[in-house]
């Protein structure tokens, strides 16, 4: 007799992973059908019983098993008071981040212990981008670390695209990028670089202008805020208490 409960609970709990790997199976064919030019990078079970989370890229789509509806926005739970979404994202990003090696990063590293790591695309030529690296001093004695990319706005055909290829180019690119920032010439440079790729990731990023800063949890930072602020926010206080101080 217990041999057979054993036998009729494992048929029962196989027949339900089976299911469920059927449903998803379905989902995956509907999806490919519906949307050919569309590769999920994670397809999953929402917290909304009926509904799948498709991301691909930054991008959080939910849909229904059959393919056939899909809900884009932000999921919240207000009964805590949270954004269900914003944690999926927060990790696409970062996963976009881990791909490219930081050996085709110029990265502002603090003398002592790292307490936070900031990436952000910068374009030499904006000033508020500017404003921010006069701040660096500030930033790595706080203890971040600064992972720059170069992200010309106006485009490869541009001044600003010249700079960012000449700093790159650079036998020493964290001197060159604080003297192109302060306006002083840079001598010019032609070698193999990855500006593009640059500009590319932060179009997949959703950046809006720069700069444009990713936290270590994947949070967005848009535009230029006061180092005191910065340092706040990545060690999770409010920055008006920094404002403040």
């Amino acid at each position: 007799m217990k041999r057979l409960l054993v036998l009729l609970l494992g048929s029962t709990l196989a027949s339900g992973l089976f299911a469920a790997e059927t449903e998803m199976d379905r989902l995956r064919a509907a999806l490919a059908e519906r949307l050919p030019n569309v590769t999920p990078d994670r397809l999953a079970p929402s917290p909304v019983p009926g509904l799948y989370e498709l991301v691909v890229g930054t991008q959080v789509v939910y849909i229904t098993p059959d393919a056939r509806l899909a809900l884009q926005g932000r999921l919240l739970d207000l009964e805590q008071g949270t954004d269900l979404t914003e944690p999926v994202v927060s990790a696409a990003r970062l996963e976009l981040l881990a791909a490219l090696p930081e050996e085709k990063m110029v990265i502002f590293e603090p003398e002592g212990e790292v307490k936070h790591t900031l990436t952000t695309f910068t374009d030499i030529d904006c000033p508020y981008c500017r404003r921010l690296h006069a701040e660096m001093d500030q930033l790595n004695a706080m203890g971040i670390r600064v992972r720059y990319l170069l992200y010309p706005r106006a485009g490869p055909d541009s001044e600003s695209y010249r700079k960012a290829v000449d700093v790159w180019c650079a036998s020493d690119r964290n001197d060159a990028l604080t003297r192109a920032k302060a306006g002083q010439p840079v001598e010019r440079g032609d070698c193999a670089n990855p500006v593009m790729e640059h500009m590319q990731l932060g179009v997949e990023l959703g950046l809006t202008g720069t700069p444009y800063s990713v936290t270590d949890k994947g949070e967005i930072v848009s535009g230029y805020a006061p180092a005191p602020e910065l340092a706040a926010r990545l060690d999770g206080r409010d920055p008006r208490t920094a404002r403040r101080n």
